[in-house]
């Protein structure tokens, strides 16, 4: 809960996100090395391989989410501005929070701003 706690604080994250911090929380967690497994992470002693950590994401962090483009007209914006929320369990697939609707998303097609985090930020 520590560094779900951590992590919430940092991004200004509401506390009704708090599902989706431990569920992240949890994917960090499992994917670097631990003492109890002798420096060798979670993820390595159930699937005997390393964990591939190429689509980690800051939490919380600006995601511009792509607009498939059957749904746009020709001076529509091609993409929409989100939330980070983590990885889709079994796919390679994002999870996303569209302020403007309330809703969780699963996009592959998503472009990241790290350095910029919070909800706050979305309506600046």
């Amino acid at each position: 809960m520590s560094t779900t706690r951590c992590m919430m604080k940092a991004t200004n994250m509401p506390q009704n996100f708090w599902a989706e911090a431990v569920r992240h929380a949890i994917y960090i967690l499992n994917s670097v090395p631990t003492k109890a497994l002798e420096d060798i992470t979670p993820y390595e002693a159930i699937k005997q391989r390393k964990p591939n950590l190429e689509n980690l994401r800051v939490f919380g962090c600006i995601a511009y989410a792509k607009v498939p483009s059957q749904h746009l007209t020709k001076l529509d914006d091609r993409s929409i501005k989100m939330v980070y929320l983590g990885n889709e369990q079994g796919s390679k697939a994002y999870r996303l929070f569209d302020p403007t609707t309330q809703r969780v998303c699963v996009s592959r097609d998503v472009k990241f701003k790290e350095r910029k985090h919070g909800i706050g930020r979305l309506y600046k």
